[in-house]
């Protein structure tokens, strides 16, 4: 493909996946990522979707600020911040194809656990978080894909609000925590962010789109929809 069609695709699926973002509170980088690394390696296609990111992630946690459940979402994300340096370190070190196979596994698997329909009872406990978070910071780290928490948080007894609330404010702290570490290796610089810029503007259309659409879900659509979601993340990812 030329530039033009690769820049073309990238606007096109920018705003798709911000759509799917602004409605569920993630899953716009596992999307991005999915189409684009069929064209671009995982680190090439990082930069631009940690700037198309940080621009929605702002918005889309401004308009829940006074929602958030900041004891809960702090335990989750700070730990997940302290590990996600050792999953960048995995990504700038594996090669560009298992780094794809790596991706479309957590996909699979995050997909079926959903499909499981199993559910915990209780909320998670602060050591329980902290774990996850962890566990979650060194996939976000190689991938920059969030799924695998997300399947977990789902799993629970959270309501959709509880939810996407703590979807944006952790994807939000990553995106900026992320920038500062992609900066410093030196894989995210002025071209990324003039590269990326046509399609943060749709993909910041989509999310604000998306929200609206969150606005008029039910409880049960809420989760039918994001479960639909993950099941078109694991196919696109084994057909990669």
């Amino acid at each position: 493909m030329t530039d033009l069609s690769i820049s073309l695709l990238t606007v096109l699926v920018a705003f798709f996946a911000g759509l799917i973002r602004g409605f569920s509170g993630f899953g716009g980088p596992a999307i991005m990522l999915a189409v684009m690394t069929w064209f671009l390696t995982p680190v090439q296609v990082i930069g631009k979707v940690l700037v198309i990111e940080c621009i929605a992630a702002t918005f889309l946690v401004w308009r829940v600020r006074y929602k958030i459940n900041w004891r809960t979402s702090l335990t989750l994300t700070l730990p997940t911040m302290l590990s996600a340096p050792a999953g960048r370190w995995i990504l700038t070190h594996t090669d560009p194809d298992l780094m794809r196979q790596i991706i479309s596994a957590v996909i699979l698997f995050t997909c079926v656990l959903m499909l499981s329909q199993w559910r915990y009872p209780a909320r998670l406990t602060q050591t329980r978080l902290i774990a996850l978070g962890l566990a979650g910071g060194v996939v976000v780290g190689a991938s920059y894909i969030a799924l695998v928490v997300v399947a977990v948080i789902l799993m629970g007894p959270y309501s959709r609000h509880e939810t996407r609330t703590l979807f944006l404010f952790w994807g939000f702290a990553l995106s900026v925590w992320y920038a500062v570490l992609s900066v410093y290796s030196g894989h995210t610089g002025l071209h990324s962010v003039a590269s990326a810029m046509p399609a943060a503007a749709t993909y910041f259309s989509g999310s604000w789109i998306g929200s609206r659409w969150f606005g008029h879900s039910t409880e049960i659509s809420y989760r039918r929809y994001t479960l639909m979601l993950l099941t078109a993340l694991a196919l696109i990812g084994l057909l990669h």
